[in-house]
């Protein structure tokens, strides 16, 4: 599998210190959301999973429209969050505001829930759950863009590399950065590519910082 891991652009919550839990990209953020379809033109993707806020949604619709794939939103690609709980939309509310996206995970009456409270090591563990669903779902030759966030992303790398919640290791994420990691057994390849440029030329994959 060849996994693009991009966080959202900027968001609302990004520019204040009011907790935020789910909100809408910046006018920034919006332009950001452009600039991943563009770099992403010529990457062959197969698959579209997003995390279930609203910033991550956002960041995820022009490359959805511009590959012809749909939004599959996984619930448990949520940022991690060290603060109380939040209830999120009903599966209804996000398929009217989103049209076309696939929530694959059962959403409760009133709402998905984002408890909230977690720590490093619950976070870990989720990432950890995510990418073997990552890897059961969408094995072989297959190429996946995953929308998530800062905080979940990097804890999704260190679950790759096989590191745990307390390594030393950091990535660097601006809003609207993508990983691609080539995850073909026993190799990993980690490739990252910050900056508003296409992956992809006509001769092949671009130049990357690795």
């Amino acid at each position: 599998m060849e996994l693009f891991i991009i966080r959202h652009g900027q968001s609302v919550g990004n520019t204040c210190k009011e907790d935020m839990p789910d909100c809408d990209l910046t006018e920034l953020g919006l332009r950001q959301a452009g600039y991943v379809a563009e770099c992403m033109k010529g990457a062959d993707l197969t698959h579209i999973v997003s995390s279930p806020l609203v910033r991550a949604l956002q960041t995820a619709q022009p490359l959805a429209r511009s590959s012809g794939l749909q939004i599959r939103v996984w619930i448990d690609a949520y940022e991690v969050r060290d603060r109380g709980l939040y209830r999120g939309p009903t599966a209804q509310e996000l398929e009217r505001a989103y049209p076309g996206i696939v929530i694959e995970d059962e959403v409760e009456p009133d709402g998905w829930l984002y408890a909230g409270d977690e720590t490093p090591e619950m976070g870990h563990r989720r990432a950890l759950a995510v990418l073997g669903r990552l890897r059961r779902e969408f094995p072989g030759d297959e190429r996946v863009a995953l929308f998530a966030h800062g905080g979940f992303n990097r804890f999704l790398l260190r679950a790759a590399l096989g590191l745990d919640h307390q390594s030393a290791v950091r990535f660097e994420e601006s809003n609207g950065s993508i990983y691609w990691l080539s995850l073909q057994e026993p190799e990993i390849v980690v490739r990252y590519v910050g900056g508003p440029r296409p992956l992809f030329t006509q001769e092949g994959p671009a130049a990357a910082k690795v």
